[in-house]
């Protein structure tokens, strides 16, 4: 009898003991639960987070960071190989653009050495009904390699066409006085290229965050069209300068 009872203190105490530890069949899930619980909120966090950036609207380009959206390639005239690069945005039935395409001129003749001037088309279209008709005149010149001749008659003679109802009959009189091919230019008048080309300009001027025009961009900065033909053309030639 004392050996039995010695044998049921010894299995109750053996059951108090592994009554303390923790069964390995419940932990093991648990363990797996957290782990799901942790991947699932990081995950949920990650794509929160991917769906805060695609919602953020992107930075507009600064006024003053425009280098990258001006590119250098267009109607030149100067020194293409001058690390100063002038661009000129020009609506031909702007009347400011009429005025300050003297100072351009002007300014080439006397540093074109060292600069390269740009044109580019921007057409104020709601102000100016002609001043598309006109950009594509220059264009189909420029296939005749008359850009710049076309160009100075648009400007100087705007006069002539800005409020006419057919402008198409003055700029093929216009190609005529500079000896075109007339069948070739009134083809490439309405060229999808010529079209394609001015549009490529428009597109440019509007991630540049141009408002008005003339516009001007030296080394890729906007530079006010200052009235003073002085102050201007000391812009030019600082900048000009700045890269020497």
């Amino acid at each position: 009898m004392p050996k039995a009872s010695s044998s049921k203190k010894q299995r109750s105490g053996a059951r108090g003991k592994s009554g303390g530890r923790k069964n390995p069949s419940v932990a093991k899930p648990v363990a797996i639960l957290a782990a799901v619980v942790a991947v699932a909120l990081g995950a949920a966090f990650y794509l929160q987070r991917r769906a805060d950036d695609k919602a953020a609207p992107a930075p507009a380009p600064s006024a003053h960071n425009t280098h990258s959206l001006i590119s250098p390639q267009g109607w030149s005239k100067g020194n293409s190989l001058a690390k100063a690069v002038l661009v000129e945005f020009v609506d031909f039935q702007c009347g400011a653009c009429a005025a300050a395409s003297s100072r351009v001129a002007n300014i080439a003749r006397k540093h074109g050495s060292r600069l390269k001037i740009v044109f580019k088309h921007h057409p104020m279209q709601r102000a100016h009904g002609n001043a598309m008709i006109a950009a594509r005149a220059a264009e189909a010149a420029g296939l005749q390699y008359r850009f710049w001749e076309m160009h100075d008659l648009l400007l100087q003679r705007q006069h002539e066409w800005a409020k006419v109802p057919d402008a198409q009959t003055l700029f093929l009189r216009y190609a005529a006085e500079l000896r075109l091919n007339l069948a070739r230019f009134r083809r490439d008048l309405w060229a999808k290229e010529v079209g394609d080309k001015i549009y490529r300009d428009i597109m440019e001027g509007q991630m540049a965050q141009v408002r008005s025009v003339p516009a001007f961009f030296l080394n890729g900065k906007p530079i006010p069209n200052s009235r003073d033909e002085f102050e201007f053309e000391q812009r030019i030639v600082d900048g000009i300068r700045s890269l020497q």
